[in-house]
């Protein structure tokens, strides 16, 4: 059973990203994405007993309402780490996206979230680590693998800062989902670090916008 629990692993967070960026460029990443957010919250819903609350909220609300005060103070930080790179880096793409379009901007913002973070968070979090715990029992090792793989992902963007970037917030984003198991409070962190990488310039190391 182990066994072919690892060829799926591997075929899913391995290769897949691998022939979606080689071979399947022409495809909207986001209808793909879409398609296996769909497969596995069927699969969390038929196999895991999940409710339709698990699907926003976690377990425990005052977990949730820590951990957020670590997620705003570690993104302040962040964020301005962010900009003064890109102010130091690439002074002319410093929020040339929200000054030369700014209702696409805003349009970004708010369709981001739903259309490329919800799912996700529901595939590299809710999924992953209730699909293979028994691969990665151990929680760090599951962290690890986590952010591993959800920077592995981001390779069909074809550019070393994606796989860089993400890599430090799938770290962020596996620590706060298995403190809370909360998608919600995961997927406002996530939110926040990729409309704040649109709105400073570097949005187009994820997509072409």
């Amino acid at each position: 059973m182990k066994f072919w629990l690892w060829i799926e692993w591997i075929l899913l967070f391995v290769i897949a990203p691998v022939v979606i960026g080689l071979a399947l460029q022409s495809c909207p990443w986001f209808l793909l994405l879409g398609a296996a957010a769909v497969a596995v919250a069927i699969w969390l819903v038929c196999c895991e007993n999940f409710s339709l609350r698990h699907f926003w909220l976690g377990d425990c609300a005052e977990a949730e309402r820590r951990q957020l005060r670590g997620v705003l103070l570690r993104f302040s930080v962040c964020a301005a780490c962010l900009v003064a790179l890109t102010f130091t880096l690439s002074p002319e793409k410093l929020f040339e996206f929200p000054r030369a379009t700014p209702f696409r901007w805003a349009a970004l913002l708010v369709i981001y979230p739903a259309v490329s973070v919800y799912p996700q968070e529901l595939l590299y979090r809710a999924f992953f680590v209730r699909r293979y715990r028994s691969l990665f029992p151990r929680v760090n090792v599951s962290l690890l693998i986590s952010a591993l793989v959800f920077a592995w992902m981001h390779l069909i963007f074809r550019n070393h800062l994606a796989v860089i970037l993400t890599l430090v917030g799938g770290c962020f984003f596996a620590e706060t989902y298995a403190r809370t198991r909360s998608l919600r409070l995961v997927c406002l962190e996530h939110a926040l670090y990729g409309n704040l990488i649109f709105t400073i310039g570097l949005g187009e190391y994820f997509c072409k916008i």
